[in-house]
């Protein structure tokens, strides 16, 4: 192999793998970064057998030059020498040694055997099982990601359920304390249910063009795979069932307040500060009292009492409530949501209640329960 490549462009490429790529993993292979140069593009991977990035950089004969396709894995440490480069980058390969030349600078890099590097699946890229504006996928991982668990004591709960059914495409996710749900249309012809690890869709969600178009492939039961644009995304499915989450969500309920979101946010946060000081393993215990306003507060022992009122827009239904409930939990559901205002929707003290937009393109709800006090 033997190619000549602007330095911006094979930094790039090289970033957008990596986030996958771990130095230190068992399978050695595994520790590097494969490339593979042909007359009509350069192929990069990164992968640690449960997900992989695959990113592919056209020959142009400008950013890109080519004088000998070949194929290797690099180290990933060689990522971090690349982007302090400042003119193009000559790479030449020798057996497994890659002669690598920038200006004055000069490395022999020690590589891997490219033959041992895992086989992606291949897909057929016109043939995909659905398709999402990149915005929208953005979106719905946004609004659900957040609530998955972050133990393993009950694996399918650290993943997102997505489910195609009919005309309707549904994402939710729940660590059985919070739950974040939101539906749009189905662009699919079939019905389809899988859970997708939700630090893969934040890995997904930071690395992609999300300006541009998103395909998803179904191709297999244990596997999902997203391209957008030059960039291919795969990743391994949560086994298991997904519990039924619609008999937790609530229908009716005692009180319904319309509330700004941020002020309502800001005021949560400053209270949260006091309650952050309490061990309570809850991200601090907020208090909301509602009558005639909404009275926001926080106790502990420890640093004592903090309050805060918020006027509301309206209030329907009992006019005189309160509840409490992890500070950590409301404000990552308040952050979820993009309207201007909020409904927040009480069925009592110690039942479920739900923050729902009062305008939004998607059909959304978020759901936290209520903490027991003294």
């Amino acid at each position: 192999m033997h190619i000549k490549i602007n330095h911006s462009v094979l930094s790039d490429a090289l970033k957008k793998v990596e986030k996958v790529v771990n130095a230190k993993h068992n399978i050695p292979i595994l520790q590097g970064i494969y490339m593979e140069a042909t007359n009509e593009e350069l192929i990069f991977i990164g992968s640690d057998s449960n997900e992989s990035f695959r990113f592919h950089v056209p020959v142009d004969g400008e950013n890109v030059e080519v004088y000998e396709p070949g194929k290797t894995v690099l180290p990933k440490q060689v990522t971090e020498t690349v982007k302090r480069f400042k003119k193009d980058i000559t790479l030449k390969l020798d057996g497994f040694t890659l002669l690598l030349q920038s200006g004055r600078s000069k490395f022999n890099l020690n590589t891997f055997d490219p033959e041992e590097f895992p086989k992606l699946p291949d897909f057929a890229i016109e043939e995909s099982t659905l398709f999402l504006k990149g915005t929208d996928l953005s979106n719905l991982i946004k609004k659900t990601g957040f609530a998955a668990a972050d133990s393993e004591i009950r694996p399918i709960l650290t993943g997102v359920c997505l489910d195609l059914s009919g005309d309707c495409m549904q994402m939710v996710c729940t660590d059985s304390h919070r739950l974040g749900k939101v539906q749009v249309r189905n662009t699919s012809d079939r019905d389809l249910k899988f859970v997708i690890p939700a630090k893969s869709l934040d890995k997904l969600n930071k690395t992609f063009d999300l300006q541009e178009d998103v395909h998803i492939y179904c191709e297999s039961e244990n596997q999902l795979i997203f391209r957008s644009g030059s960039l291919v995304f795969y990743c391994r499915l949560l086994e298991g069932t997904y519990p039924d989450t619609s008999r937790l969500i609530p229908q009716d309920f005692k009180a319904e307040m319309k509330i700004n979101r941020k002020v309502f946010l800001d005021e949560i946060e400053i209270i949260r500060g006091i309650a952050n000081n309490a061990d309570n393993g809850q991200g601090g215990v907020i208090k909301l009292h509602v009558n005639g306003a909404a009275t926001i507060s926080s106790y502990t022992a420890q640093t004592g009492k903090g309050e805060s009122v918020v006027d509301y827009e309206s209030l329907e239904g009992e006019d005189n409530f309160t509840i409490s409930f992890s500070g950590k939990y409301i404000v990552d559901a308040l952050k979820a949501i993009d309207d201007e205002f909020i409904s927040f929707k009480f069925n009592g003290e110690m039942r479920p209640f739900l923050l729902t937009p009062c305008e939004s393109e998607y059909e959304e709800l978020q759901l936290v329960l209520p903490v027991r006090t003294q």
